[in-house]
C-alpha cells in the first residue's frame, strides 16, 4: 500500500537522489530547510517526494494581477521513473491540496519545469485539473482551486496517509 508522509531526517538522502534522477537536484546535501516535504512510500522505499509551501503571495506581489494571491505552492515533485503513471504524482498533487485547504487556502499552483519533457508535465498537470494562470507569458504558473483537485483526486483505498 502506498505510504504519504511527511518527509523525516532518514529520507533526505533517498530524496536528493530521487531529485538528482529527475534533474531538480542542486547537486549537493539535501536539506529541505522551511519547506513542507511530503514523500510516498511504497514497500519501505521512498518512491516520490514534492516540496511545497502553503503561505505564497507569488503573482500579486510580482504585480501580476491574474494571480489569485495568497494561494499553496507546489515547489518541486518528483517521481521514480518506473513508478510513474500509477497515480503516485496525483496523489501528491492531492495530499498538498488537502494541506492546503486545512490552512484556509483556495488555490493551489505551481510553474512547470521546462526542458526535456516539458509536454508531458504539462499533460500530467492539465490532467491534475490545472491550467495556465496567464497563458502565453513567459514562466506562467499554472494553478486551479483546491476543491477541483480534490473533488478528482478521491482517495481509492490504496493510500494511506501519515499526517
Amino acid at each position: 500500500m502506498l505510504l504519504i508522509r511527511d518527509i523525516t531526517w532518514s529520507d533526505y538522502q533517498a530524496v536528493g537522489e530521487l531529485l538528482d534522477s529527475n534533474g531538480l537536484g542542486i547537486g549537493g546535501a539535501y536539506s529541505p530547510e522551511g519547506l513542507h516535504v511530503i514523500v510516498a512510500e511504497l514497500h519501505e522505499s521512498v518512491i516520490a517526494a514534492a516540496e511545497f509551501q502553503l503561505d505564497c503571495d507569488f503573482g500579486r506581489a510580482e504585480g501580476r494581477p491574474d494571480h489569485p494571491g495568497e494561494q499553496a505552492w507546489i515547489l518541486t515533485m518528483a517521481v521514480a521513473d518506473t513508478h510513474r503513471r500509477h497515480g503516485v504524482g496525483r496523489t501528491l498533487i492531492t495530499e498538498i491540496a488537502r494541506r492546503a485547504q486545512q490552512a484556509g487556502h483556495t488555490f493551489l499552483a505551481l510553474t512547470p519545469q521546462d526542458g526535456e519533457d516539458a509536454a508531458g508535465r504539462g499533460t500530467f498537470f492539465r490532467a491534475c485539473g490545472l491550467a495556465p494562470i496567464e497563458p502565453g507569458a513567459s514562466g506562467a504558473a499554472w494553478g486551479c482551486p483546491v476543491g477541483q483537485i480534490l473533488a478528482a483526486g478521491a482517495w481509492d483505498g490504496r493510500t494511506r496517509r501519515n499526517p
